[in-house]
């Protein structure tokens, strides 16, 4: 069965490049780093691509001083 693709939703319209990007990690099955300045609607992002491929989300929030263990 083919993934489904990210095409955008009634809530959140997404760029072409926004879009072929979304697609290339879920096709590649890696993840994607979306980064910005607060308020560009990164998470809101995460939440539509979640919800229109069927998928759940699960958020961690970084910060300058988290660190991977």
């Amino acid at each position: 069965m083919p993934n489904p693709k990210f095409t955008g939703t009634r809530s959140y319209i997404a760029t072409d490049d926004l879009m072929m990007a979304v697609n290339a990690a879920v096709t590649l099955e890696r993840p994607i780093l979306i980064k910005g300045e607060p308020g560009t609607g990164k998470t809101q992002l995460a939440i539509e691509v979640a919800r229109s491929l069927g998928k759940p989300l699960f958020e961690w929030h970084i910060k300058s001083t988290t660190k991977a263990q």
